[in-house]
């Protein structure tokens, strides 16, 4: 049986710039503090899934550029163990950045990204008999200029990858990145029939089946039964194993036979939050890990909102991650919110 997984994809190298308020046109504001990790759904969940079990094999490929933001990106998989001798290098364009201006008194950000090497992306040039790892995790369509393009009527290079998978008998697993609902369903809808698994949050979801969600905050009131519509939609519309939508408050999950499975989140006290970005892959490397160990679904469901609840309580985007019977302890010691 094969084993290990294959993360490709968006990266990038995400920079957090504390300051007081945003400037209006021509004014300047003083940048407080700045931090940087990386970032981006095809390289979080590597780094997640390298932490949770150091002994599991992980694969990522990307596009860098050639700058020092690539040449850390490099440096970074390595100390962690994630392989990179196949991360492609774009020559003309630097390395995917996203400077997230953050609020002193509040929190709040605002983004500006730089999608740059992340166009020059070539999923088409990419041979999954050299690793033929377990699992294929794919994300996300909608910001690899090249991987996204495709002729009227003909795949994509992400429904061509996914194919291949599929036909070497590998699982396969997708992210996605919330954009405009038109974007979304023209690049992921053709992907489902194609994918084992899909892992996304319930905005995402529901633009993708015209069943709009939103849940504003981990205490807040949650239609489950409107989630739990949502994923058994996307497995008519093809996805072959495990549909699964996160949300601040907990998880629903559907299977093929169209029994469902909810899960609340941790019960993180606010004092231990220090910030949410890459909670969602996070949370997707707790499920995918599951998966990869022939888990149940709750079981993996409870991983994915443990393994979220590690990175909410770190300033890093990927970085802070334990081993998962400590991250599964943790949580147990926090308790779990309600799905009723």
């Amino acid at each position: 049986m094969n084993k290990g997984i294959l993360c490709v994809g968006t990266i990038t190298v995400d920079y957090a710039k504390k300051i007081d308020r945003l400037p209006v046109l021509e004014e300047l504001v003083i940048i407080d503090e700045v931090t940087f990790s990386n970032g981006g759904p095809g390289l979080n969940i590597a780094f997640d899934l390298r932490q949770l079990d150091p002994s599991l094999e992980v694969e990522a490929i990307g596009c860098v550029g050639n700058d020092s933001n690539g040449e850390y990106i490099l440096q970074r998989t390595s100390a962690i163990g994630v392989k990179n001798s196949r991360m492609q290098k774009s020559l003309n364009s630097l390395t995917c950045f996203t400077d997230a201006m953050t609020l002193n008194a509040n929190g709040r950000r605002t983004f500006f990204h730089h999608p740059g090497s992340n166009n020059d992306l070539d999923l088409d040039s990419i041979d999954l008999t050299l690793s033929s790892p377990r699992i294929l995790h794919v994300g996300a369509p909608g910001i690899h200029k090249k991987a996204d393009s495709h002729q009227p009527g003909g795949p994509s290079q992400w429904v061509k990858i996914l194919k291949r998978a599929r036909e070497l008998g590998i699982e396969t697993n997708l992210e996605m990145v919330h954009l405009d609902a038109e974007i979304e369903k023209e690049l992921v809808l053709p992907c489902l029939p194609y994918l084992s698994s899909i892992i996304v949050n319930e905005s995402e979801a529901g633009s993708l089946v015209d069943m709009p969600a939103k849940v504003d905050g981990a205490d807040a009131k949650v239609d489950w039964i409107l989630l739990e519509n949502i994923v058994k939609e996307i497995i008519k519309r093809g996805v072959s194993k495990l549909a699964v939508i996160h949300s601040p408050a907990g998880a629903v999950a559907a299977d093929a036979t169209g029994m469902t499975w909810r899960q609340g989140s941790v019960k993180v006290p606010t004092s231990d939050i220090k910030g949410t970005t890459g909670a969602g892959d996070a949370f997707a490397s707790g499920v995918v890990y599951g998966l990869h160990e022939g888990w149940g679904v709750q079981e993996c469901l409870k991983l994915g909102v443990a393994t979220a609840a590690q990175n909410i309580k770190s300033f890093a985007t990927a970085q802070d991650v334990k081993p998962f019977k400590e991250t599964l302890a943790e949580a147990d010691a926090y308790g779990y919110r309600s799905v009723n």
